[in-house]
């Protein structure tokens, strides 16, 4: 909160860097703020929306008044009543054509960050006239949940670099309203913003924003292909500082940890510089780190790359990943640190060239530093592997997120042999069934240097804690009859091949153990019991859904109450939760990357309660804004119940516990007269539930809803 922060009572830009040492801090806790500048142009509209980027991470409403001139006729017509629109139209074009004018690439930040904000409603923007000059007022207001507020005043030059401190000289004068002594350099402050804002001030008229500027504004907001946030903003604005322009970022930057993220200072946490201790002694910078999720893997690796950078003069790092919206995330994360990777994973006209003359400088040794974020289906192609096998071992360092997946066969002649530096991440490293594909991956990152569980997560506070509900449901009949055929084949099938792995397993086999996964997922009873469950609450925000690939039986609406015909697990989930009330969208491979980014920040500021998900979400991506998961359908496989506890578990501003619903499948009581399968089942789903319960805050009471169940099958000891 506010008061927590170092406030200074005068910042000057020759002796402070106002940005990062105020701006960026203050507006990291604020829930509302309130600013005035002087008249409009491209470098006022730069010094306003300096750091607005936090409330697209964070939430919180805005509102901005930017002067205009006005000469006085005009000021008396609009104080009148007349000609408002026509006036309003000639200052929206003196804005726009501020706004699109020539610009560089940290006022374009500031603008999509302003235009983000106004096009979710987060953002108000007036215009305040006055006749004979401009609106000359510099002063902002910003407030905090706690309703602790810092009034701030000042002169600027108004260029376009007066925040950078290498540019024009700026001071501001700071008044924390919890400081009894300044209440009269705060109040009066406080008070003209308000009239301001009302249209309440003499000699001024305050306009709404143009028609004209807030469609441009929204139309730049629904074109960006990412979320503005403060990490870019900060990483931009410290390149011009140092004399970077974007157009040699790549050739002339150098890796570079930042004094803050999120406005908060930045440290790597003692179980990271652990991991990578252990990594350099016992694995001689060979290993995996196997790091609970949501622990911080990504920048301990970053971490890694700055300081090996440091040491190695032409350092060339690849990072491969399973999927692009964790490339984009890498590559965002990349940015804060002063990295700007080449992205192998797009079209490949627009990388194969770049990363072929990247290579050739670095072979060259006139290159300081390359930095590659890969896909795993590109790894494998033949453009890339063409230039990987150029990158000269002992100056290069791999990076395998989620590196479970190198382990698969088609993965693994994929990897470059002559890495010198190897570090593989994930929290899940080793596969429950296959020992071949354990043995591959650990033949080439070595073995595991450093383990840092979810308990220990959560007692450091990296994680939070978390209430375990399991719900327990029970087949039908017809299920059950599916269920025991469905295990017989396959237990015949495992009899015929008794070496049988993930990797060998016969195609058949294969079918026949997904059919068994998704009637288990997709049991019917599943949603009458998340009916019950929601009841009739109101829905709730940051709220994920994670359900089957299969079908359930639906009812025909049509009026014939007897018929019934198959709809896919998440059709009638989303269907469930729209009639309850729920504003949903679903997050799966159907949908574009484009479309996922916008779902992911959509439920990330609460613009819909839920994202129904089938198993897009368990790998890598961060949605630590959720704070509620129901979980419909889960494989056998622990890595996946891991992973998206771990997804749920991650810290966000103002959450302080998750709550996790789970749905057990069992058999009826009746209906079990192949005991031996129906115990097997329990038995499976229990291995879940062991692991959710033991960690959790309410752990009895989940024992409590399973024990009539473990009672039948006298498996009280499982729990």
């Amino acid at each position: 909160m506010l008061r927590d922060l170092p406030l200074k009572s005068v910042y000057k830009s020759d002796t402070d860097n106002i940005l990062d040492d105020f701006y960026f801090p203050a507006l990291a806790v604020a829930n509302r703020y309130d600013r005035a500048v002087g008249f409009f142009s491209a470098a006022t509209l730069s010094y306003a929306a300096q750091a607005l980027s936090c409330f697209v991470k964070r939430g919180g409403q805005i509102r901005l008044v930017l002067g205009a001139f006005c000469d006085q006729g005009d000021l008396d017509a609009v104080m009148a009543g007349y000609r408002q629109r026509e006036i309003s139209e000639a200052v929206g074009q003196q804005l726009l054509n501020e706004i699109t004018g020539p610009s560089d690439e940290l006022f374009q930040n500031r603008v999509e960050a302003l235009s983000w904000l106004v096009a979710y409603g987060r953002l108000e923007v007036k215009i305040a006239l006055r006749a004979k000059g401009m609106y000359h007022d510099k002063i902002g207001i910003i407030v905090d949940d706690n309703g602790d507020s810092v009034v701030f005043a000042g002169s600027a030059n108004e260029s376009l670099h007066a925040l950078l401190p290498a540019f024009n000289y700026e001071s501001i004068d700071v008044f924390p309203s919890w400081k009894a002594e300044l209440v009269d350099y705060y109040a009066p402050h406080a008070r003209s913003f308000e009239r301001l804002w009302r249209n309440e001030s003499k000699g001024t008229a305050v306009l709404d924003i143009p028609t004209a500027v807030k469609e441009h504004l929204v139309a730049v907001a629904r074109s960006l292909d990412y979320t503005p946030d403060p990490e870019l903003e900060a990483a931009i604005a410290a390149r011009m500082r140092n004399g970077e322009t974007s157009a040699s970022k790549q050739h002339s930057s150098r890796p570079s940890e930042p004094k803050t993220i999120n406005g908060q200072p930045f440290s790597v946490r003692p179980h990271q510089i652990q991991a990578l201790d252990n990594w350099r002694t016992i694995g001689d910078f060979h290993g995996i780190l196997d790091l609970a999720t949501g622990s911080g893997k990504t920048v301990t690796a970053i971490h890694a790359i700055v300081k090996l950078s440091q040491a190695i003069k032409g350092l060339v790092c690849v990072i491969a990943v399973p999927y692009q919206n964790l490339a984009d995330q890498w590559c965002d994360i990349l940015s804060v640190f002063n990295i700007y990777a080449i992205r192998c994973y797009v079209s490949r006209d627009q990388w194969v060239e770049e990363l072929r003359v990247a290579v050739h400088e670095a072979s060259l040794g006139v290159r300081e530093f390359t930095a590659v974020v890969v896909v795993n289906r590109t790894l494998k192609t033949q453009e890339f592997q063409n230039c990987l096998r150029l990158v000269r071992g002992p100056w290069m360092l791999w990076i395998g997120d989620e590196c479970h997946h190198h382990g698969s066969l088609s993965l693994a002649d994929a990897l470059p042999d002559q890495a010198r530096y190897r570090l593989g991440l994930s929290a899940t490293p080793e596969h429950y069934l296959d020992n071949d594909r354990n043995a591959r991956l650990q033949t080439y990152y070595g073995k595991q240097v450093f383990h840092y569980s979810l308990a220990q997560a959560i007692e450091d506070k990296v994680l939070t804690p978390y209430h375990y509900h399991p719900h327990v449901i029970e087949f039908t009949e017809n299920e059950v009859a599916e269920f025991f055929d469905l295990c017989s084949e396959i237990g015949r099938l495992f009899a015929r091949n008794e070496n049988a792995s993930a990797d060998s397993a016969s195609p058949h086999l294969k079918a026949m153990l997904m059919r068994r996964s998704r009637l288990v997922g997709s049991a019917a009873n599943k949603l009458t019991e998340l009916a019950r469950v929601l009841g009739r609450e109101k829905p709730t925000t940051h709220t994920l859904f994670y359900c089957g690939d299969g079908s359930v039986e639906a009812d025909d609406e049509d009026g014939d109450s007897d018929r019934t015909f198959e709809q896919r697990q998440i059709e009638a989930l989303s269907e469930l939760l729209h009639k309850k009330g729920w504003d949903v969208s679903r997050f799966t491979s159907r949908e574009s990357r484009k479309d996922r980014a916008t779902i992911l920040e959509n439920f990330r500021l609460g613009v819909i309660d839920a994202m129904v998900a089938i198993r897009c979400l368990d790998e890598g991506i961060d949605v630590p804004a959720c704070g509620t998961a129901y979980i419909l359908a889960s494989s056998k496989d622990p890595r996946q119940f891991i992973q998206r506890r771990g997804r749920i578990l991650r810290r966000s501003p103002g959450k302080t516990r998750a709550t996790i619903h789970d749905f057990i499948v069992v058999v009826p009581d009746g209906l079990d007269a192949d005991e031996d399968h129906a115990k097997r089942l329990i038995v499976d789903e229990l291995k879940r539930v062991t692991e959710f319960a033991k960690l959790s805050e309410n752990r009895f009471e989940a024992y409590d809803a399973l024990r009539p169940t473990l009672l039948r099958y006298d498996l009280e000891h499982l729990l």
